[in-house]
């Protein structure tokens, strides 16, 4: 079998791409849509040139869906593409950085990535990091072929890359150190003297303009936004920073994490070009996020495109010390973590029993969503024939803003905390004495503040709606009515 695999490794990563695809096609439309992606559902629902978190991409290519079809399978096969594409970007970067390594390395690239569970689980949800991967992997293999060969249309393709990338995620703005890292690392710095460069930064603002443009007009509240992410009001604390590396290491995997820094180390050591631009499109997304997450806990999908982008190192440095006992070992032992884990997810959606408590099921957050919508909806219209002021919806906190939005769209949610967000700009920001059903899932009940009820002067529990299965609920919702909002 192995034979086999490193004689075809082409057609072999084929077959891999093509299983793991199948395997999200199967699950991409069993479960409704996360708070994210209802998020940027919404994107695509409300079109915009920008929005107050992220930039637009995300949005437009949700929009190119929402006139077929506003189903969770339709919304998420962006992402089985847009996944696929990036484990294609990656055999052929290899083959191309490494062309003294044997063909079979790109093949081993792709398993590598494939083996990171976040890769599986972004490769089902369209987040803002959904298309930046592929646009990254593209723009640093360009980058590498631009300052190789020097052609003028090489340097046009490198420039719509980096816009396009800038119009997914403001991570992207890791690219320009790239791009520095790349020139001056590979003895290219004299291409700076040629027009090819300059015309590359032109074309990538001309299409990041509606991100310029939309917050010129809305007073430049995402870049703020970004900033308070960059430099937060605290200070740097190791058990943050441990916390956020913790994640990253259970959310990939434990082979991607340690042997990661290994191949940095390795690859630091003895650069070749190849290693050079790889370190130069990992390094500055890890280091950002790394030392960032001393300050502010880093979700472990912000810095995807530095672990993509070492998976060709890692299987690099894995081929070169594949004797080693302990490397094997390593090695079966991640794969091991990464197939349970990855596996569990079908698992869980498929399984016809429930064997936890209730409100206990690990996927709750994907279920009863759009039934507590419905019947959100419904006791705002009893509401309604009452006498007062007309009734809205309400929600306690942004985090769950998204989920309740999406599906009653397009009736206004409110957020009744204090935070300034899309949903203020899209639905505008409670009014004092307003009225209307406040939606709490189970884990708010008991915060009234957090769960938006203690806002209001009085509140009446109206109804109770559980997702079940198994004859088990595995996510709870409560609907109160409420009056006279007090701000």
């Amino acid at each position: 079998m192995f034979k086999i695999l490193v004689q075809h490794p082409w057609r072999s990563t084929l077959w891999l791409v093509a299983g793991f695809s199948l395997l999200h096609l199967l699950l991409i439309g069993q479960t409704e849509l996360s708070g994210d992606e209802s998020h940027y559902a919404l994107y695509g629902y409300y079109l915009d040139w920008s929005y107050f978190d992220h930039p637009p991409l995300v949005g437009w290519l949700n929009a190119l869906i929402l006139p077929f079809s506003d189903t969770e399978f339709a919304l998420r096969l962006w992402p089985v593409l847009l996944s696929a594409l990036s484990a294609l970007l990656l055999y052929g970067m290899t083959r191309e950085l490494f062309p003294e390594e044997p063909p079979w390395l790109g093949l081993a690239s792709v398993a590598v990535f494939e083996s990171g569970v976040m890769f599986q689980l972004i490769g089902m949800a369209m987040l803002p990091d959904t298309p930046l991967i592929p646009l990254a992997l593209a723009a640093g293999w360009a980058l590498f072929r631009t300052l190789q060969r020097g052609r003028l249309g090489d340097w046009v393709l490198l420039g719509l890359l980096f816009g396009l990338a800038g119009l997914s995620k403001y991570t992207a703005v890791t690219l320009v150190a790239t791009a520095l890292l790349a020139v001056f690392w590979l003895g290219r710095a004299r291409v700076l003297r040629t027009v090819g460069p300059w015309l590359a930064v032109l074309l990538a603002a001309i299409l990041i303009l509606p991100v310029i443009v939309w917050n010129y007009q809305h007073e430049w509240i995402s870049f703020l936004y970004q900033l308070g992410h960059g430099m937060p009001q605290r200070a740097w604390e190791a058990k943050r920073f441990l916390t956020s590396q913790l994640g990253q290491l259970i959310a990939y995997s434990p082979g991607i994490y340690l042997f990661g820094f290994i191949a940095i180390v390795s690859a630091l050591r003895k650069p070749s070009p190849g290693s050079k631009l790889l370190l130069a499109l990992a390094l500055p997304v890890l280091l950002l996020f790394g030392w960032n997450g001393g300050y502010e806990t880093s979700l472990p999908h912000w810095p995807a495109v530095g672990w993509a982008a070492l998976s060709p190192l890692i299987a690099r440095w894995l081929s070169h010390h594949w004797s080693s006992r302990g490397v094997r070992l390593g090695t079966y032992f991640s794969s091991i973590y990464s197939g349970l884990l990855i596996l569990s997810i079908p698992v869980l959606i498929f399984m016809p029993w429930n064997p936890f408590a209730p409100n206990q099921y690990p996927l709750a957050d994907l279920y009863g969503w759009r039934h507590t919508a419905e019947r959100a909806l419904h006791l705002r219209d009893m509401m309604a024939q009452t006498a007062g002021p007309q009734p809205g919806l309400f929600v306690g906190n942004w985090s769950i803003f998204s989920h309740v939005a999406w599906y009653a769209r397009p009736t206004p949610v409110q957020v009744t905390d204090q935070r300034f967000d899309q949903s203020d700009l899209w639905y505008g920001s409670p009014q004092v004495g307003a009225r209307g059903i406040v939606i709490v899932p189970q884990y708010y009940r008991d915060r009234p503040q957090t769960s938006g009820t203690g806002k209001f002067e009085h509140c009446r529990e109206a109804e109770t709606v559980r997702a079940m299965r198994d004859h088990i609920p595995v996510a709870t919702y409560f609907l109160y009515a409420c009056d006279h909002y007090r701000g």
